[in-house]
Protein backbone atom coordinates (compact mmCIF):
# COMPACT_ATOMS: atom_id res chain seq x y z
CA UNK A 1 0.00 0.00 0.00
CA UNK A 2 1.31 2.92 -1.05
CA UNK A 3 2.18 5.96 2.02
CA UNK A 4 1.65 9.72 1.26
CA UNK A 5 4.76 11.47 2.83
CA UNK A 6 5.03 15.15 2.97
CA UNK A 7 8.92 14.96 3.80
CA UNK A 8 9.57 13.52 0.68
CA UNK A 9 8.10 16.11 -1.72
CA UNK A 10 10.48 18.55 -3.63
CA UNK A 11 8.38 21.72 -2.58
CA UNK A 12 10.32 23.82 -5.02
CA UNK A 13 9.18 21.45 -7.85
CA UNK A 14 5.75 21.38 -7.04
CA UNK A 15 6.02 25.31 -6.73
CA UNK A 16 7.82 25.50 -10.13
CA UNK A 17 4.87 23.08 -11.62
CA UNK A 18 2.40 25.31 -11.12
CA UNK A 19 3.78 28.23 -12.68
CA UNK A 20 5.16 26.26 -15.66
CA UNK A 21 0.87 25.47 -15.77
CA UNK A 22 -0.23 28.86 -15.30
CA UNK A 23 2.40 30.00 -17.90
CA UNK A 24 1.27 27.81 -20.22
CA UNK A 25 -1.99 28.74 -20.08
CA UNK A 26 -1.36 32.16 -20.34
CA UNK A 27 0.60 31.55 -24.03
CA UNK A 28 -1.90 28.80 -24.94
CA UNK A 29 -5.16 31.00 -24.48
CA UNK A 30 -3.48 33.90 -25.45
CA UNK A 31 -0.70 33.94 -28.28
CA UNK A 32 -1.25 30.43 -29.57
CA UNK A 33 -4.88 29.64 -29.65
CA UNK A 34 -6.52 32.79 -28.17
CA UNK A 35 -8.41 33.89 -31.33
CA UNK A 36 -9.96 30.46 -31.50
CA UNK A 37 -11.09 30.18 -27.96
CA UNK A 38 -13.16 32.99 -28.47
CA UNK A 39 -14.17 32.61 -31.51
CA UNK A 40 -15.12 29.26 -30.56
CA UNK A 41 -17.22 30.17 -27.63
CA UNK A 42 -18.80 32.70 -29.52
CA UNK A 43 -17.29 35.44 -26.99
CA UNK A 44 -17.60 39.84 -28.77
CA UNK A 45 -15.19 42.01 -26.87
CA UNK A 46 -17.56 43.20 -25.26
CA UNK A 47 -18.40 39.95 -23.31
CA UNK A 48 -14.90 39.05 -22.92
CA UNK A 49 -14.96 42.90 -20.62
CA UNK A 50 -17.87 42.28 -18.60
CA UNK A 51 -16.55 38.38 -18.18
CA UNK A 52 -13.24 40.39 -16.98
CA UNK A 53 -15.25 42.98 -14.82
CA UNK A 54 -16.98 40.40 -12.69
CA UNK A 55 -13.52 38.83 -11.65
CA UNK A 56 -10.68 40.96 -10.66
CA UNK A 57 -7.03 39.88 -11.70
CA UNK A 58 -6.54 39.03 -8.28
CA UNK A 59 -9.40 36.57 -7.82
CA UNK A 60 -8.56 35.53 -11.40
CA UNK A 61 -4.99 34.80 -11.70
CA UNK A 62 -4.89 34.14 -7.86
CA UNK A 63 -7.42 31.00 -8.21
CA UNK A 64 -5.57 29.89 -11.38
CA UNK A 65 -2.14 29.77 -9.91
CA UNK A 66 -4.28 28.39 -6.23
CA UNK A 67 -5.83 25.38 -8.35
CA UNK A 68 -2.58 24.74 -9.95
CA UNK A 69 -0.64 24.45 -6.34
CA UNK A 70 -3.28 21.86 -5.37
CA UNK A 71 -2.94 19.59 -8.83
CA UNK A 72 0.92 19.91 -8.22
CA UNK A 73 1.13 19.31 -4.97
CA UNK A 74 -1.82 15.81 -5.18
CA UNK A 75 0.42 14.99 -8.13
CA UNK A 76 3.74 15.14 -5.94
CA UNK A 77 1.65 13.11 -3.22
CA UNK A 78 1.32 10.20 -5.98
CA UNK A 79 4.85 10.58 -7.76
CA UNK A 80 6.36 9.94 -4.02
CA UNK A 81 3.77 7.24 -2.85
CA UNK A 82 4.26 5.33 -6.15
CA UNK A 83 8.19 6.31 -6.42
CA UNK A 84 7.77 7.78 -10.32
CA UNK A 85 10.44 8.60 -11.49
CA UNK A 86 11.96 9.82 -14.92
CA UNK A 87 10.58 11.28 -17.74
CA UNK A 88 8.54 8.38 -19.09
CA UNK A 89 7.39 7.85 -15.61
CA UNK A 90 6.08 11.65 -15.19
CA UNK A 91 4.46 10.87 -18.75
CA UNK A 92 2.36 7.74 -17.76
CA UNK A 93 1.59 9.51 -14.33
CA UNK A 94 0.37 12.57 -16.51
CA UNK A 95 -1.41 10.79 -19.45
CA UNK A 96 -3.24 8.80 -16.72
CA UNK A 97 -4.86 11.42 -14.49
CA UNK A 98 -5.79 13.03 -17.39
CA UNK A 99 -7.03 10.26 -19.49
CA UNK A 100 -8.94 9.54 -16.28
CA UNK A 101 -10.18 11.76 -14.05
CA UNK A 102 -9.38 15.12 -16.30
CA UNK A 103 -10.45 14.22 -19.51
CA UNK A 104 -13.69 12.64 -18.25
CA UNK A 105 -14.92 15.21 -16.15
CA UNK A 106 -14.42 18.19 -18.79
CA UNK A 107 -16.42 16.01 -20.81
CA UNK A 108 -19.20 15.65 -19.04
CA UNK A 109 -19.14 19.30 -18.55
CA UNK A 110 -19.05 20.15 -22.27
CA UNK A 111 -22.21 17.65 -22.65
CA UNK A 112 -24.08 19.75 -20.04
CA UNK A 113 -23.09 23.04 -21.57
CA UNK A 114 -24.33 24.45 -24.84
CA UNK A 115 -20.44 24.93 -26.33
CA UNK A 116 -18.95 23.93 -29.69
CA UNK A 117 -17.20 20.79 -29.13
CA UNK A 118 -14.08 22.28 -30.70
CA UNK A 119 -14.32 23.97 -26.99
CA UNK A 120 -13.60 20.94 -25.43
CA UNK A 121 -10.96 20.03 -27.88
CA UNK A 122 -8.66 23.06 -26.66
CA UNK A 123 -9.31 22.50 -23.36
CA UNK A 124 -8.72 18.92 -23.45
CA UNK A 125 -5.76 19.69 -25.38
CA UNK A 126 -4.19 22.28 -23.44
CA UNK A 127 -5.00 19.55 -20.00
CA UNK A 128 -2.91 16.71 -21.57
CA UNK A 129 -0.32 19.14 -22.14
CA UNK A 130 0.35 20.25 -18.53
CA UNK A 131 -1.24 17.19 -16.67
CA UNK A 132 2.29 15.57 -18.87
CA UNK A 133 4.18 18.26 -18.11
CA UNK A 134 3.63 18.48 -14.30
CA UNK A 135 4.07 14.68 -13.99
CA UNK A 136 7.82 15.43 -16.04
CA UNK A 137 9.05 17.98 -13.74
CA UNK A 138 7.59 16.09 -10.71
CA UNK A 139 9.25 13.21 -11.57
CA UNK A 140 12.49 14.27 -13.01
CA UNK A 141 12.64 16.52 -9.98
CA UNK A 142 12.52 14.79 -7.03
Amino acid sequence: MPTFDLAKINWLAVFTAALATFFLGAVWYQALFGNLWKRLHGYTHEQLRAMQAKRPPLVFFGGMIGAYLLLAFVMALLVTAFNVTGIAGGLALGLLLWLGPTSAVAFTGWLAADKAIGTYGLDAAYQFVYMAMIGVILAVWR
